[in-house]
């Protein structure tokens, strides 16, 4: 009985071993934790909305820090389409006449008042590669997230740059019903 439990442990840690040993360097599997304890970063973005009443383009900056984030829309000629903060547990969002929203859920404000759907809960975590609590994953060549169902969304992860040595999304479609949302991060800055 000891002998074959010390085979078994010897097994487990065998297998341990190999498993990491397979993880390509800079793949999801390698680098998921510091993805996960990435709390402070920014990006500017293009961000393409496809809803069955409407078809635009915006410019998105985001920046996330711990908890809290400020998203801010803008439109092609750079007009304030909306400001949407966390801060201490308060959202709100200011809309492009200056008025002042909130609620308890960002992902209902936003509907609510542009009628998009946004899963901006979400969104922190599957704009840095990370898909959460995902239905299904599949990974890349290169063992990053390609296909994630989540939530009732699906993402495809259609690019990824390295910045300070991670491997990031630049490229991403989201979809859910009848909203389809492609983003394509331009700048990534990580710890501002």
């Amino acid at each position: 009985m000891r002998i074959l439990l010390i085979c078994l442990a010897m097994l487990l840690v065998t297998g341990c071993a190999y498993r990491a040993e397979e993880a390509p360097a800079g793949s999801w599997l390698a680098q998921k934790q510091q993805l996960a304890e990435l709390e402070r970063w920014q990006l500017a973005a293009k961000l393409g909305i496809i809803t069955p009443d409407e078809r635009g383009s915006l410019s998105l900056f985001w920046r996330q820090d711990s908890d809290d984030y400020r998203l801010n829309l803008t439109n092609v000629v750079g007009k304030r389409v909306f400001d949407l903060s966390r801060r201490n547990g308060r959202i709100e969002l200011v809309d492009s006449e200056g008025q002042r929203h909130t609620a308890g859920n960002a992902r209902d404000l936003v509907y609510t008042l542009t009628g998009w759907d946004l899963p901006v809960e979400q969104l922190a975590d599957w704009i840095k590669g990370l898909p959460g609590e995902a239905d299904t994953l599949s990974l890349d060549e290169n063992g990053r997230p390609a296909q994630v169902q989540s939530h009732g969304w699906q993402l495809s992860y259609q690019g990824y740059t390295q910045i300070d040595g991670l491997w990031l999304p630049s490229r991403m479609e989201l979809s859910h019903d009848t909203t389809t949302l492609k983003l394509a991060v331009s700048r990534w800055e990580l710890n501002p």
